[in-house]
């Protein structure tokens, strides 16, 4: 492992470039291989355990980040509202800071066994990864002495040809196929729908 301790900075460059719902241990490898002009064939299993132990702690940074900002927008809103503001005569002439719109992720079409797992058939690719977890947690699906890797029951094996564990990095791996994309013209329809489904549902609990 202290060999690869040198590739740290290119692996968590990688990481902040891709997609982190799709990317897999095998294809930031390639990446690497390919920025150093090397093959790293003779170190292959410490390699992509080291890219797995990154991945998973760019990823806990990136949660720990986005509630930190949640924090502080709960903190300013009750700041704002214990505030007694005062009548003053200057005109403020700072513009209002534009709103982001929020990503709007292509929505797909899945199947079984992961339309079971995430109680879904249809769902973007961040939205299953989140409700994957949501199943993992709730069944006690991770090992109790390295969270990193996830005890598959019944319906993940199915997932995850037949593995009795499998890492949480692999698990893109294995939804890939499970997946159907929708048109983008048909993206709003499916859109309607999803909104439905999920109205029906916070309706009925």
């Amino acid at each position: 492992m202290e060999q690869c301790r040198q590739y740290k900075e290119k692996i968590e460059a990688i990481l902040k470039s891709s997609d982190l719902t799709t990317i897999t241990t095998k294809s930031v490898r390639r990446i690497l291989e390919s920025q150093l002009g090397i093959s790293l064939s003779d170190i292959k299993k410490e390699i992509n355990l080291y890219i797995e132990q990154l991945f998973l702690d760019f990823q806990q940074q990136q949660e720990e980040r986005k509630s930190k900002v949640l924090d502080k927008k709960v903190e300013v809103k009750k700041v704002a509202g214990n505030k007694v503001t005062k009548k003053t005569t200057k005109r403020t002439t700072k513009k209002e800071p534009k709103e982001r719109k929020p990503i709007e992720w292509p929505i797909l079409k899945v199947l079984p066994p992961l339309s079971d797992i995430i109680h879904t058939q249809l769902c973007s690719r961040p939205q299953t990864v989140k409700k994957m977890w949501e199943y993992i947690r709730l069944h006690n699906l991770q090992l109790e002495t390295d969270k990193r890797v996830i005890i598959c029951d019944d319906k993940f094996k199915e997932l995850c040809d037949g593995e009795e564990r499998i890492t949480a990095f692999s698990m893109n791996k294995y939804t890939q196929k499970f997946f159907v994309p929708i048109p983008k013209e048909e993206q709003e329809k499916y859109r309607a729908i999803l909104r439905q489904q999920e109205e029906n549902k916070s309706n009925t609990t």
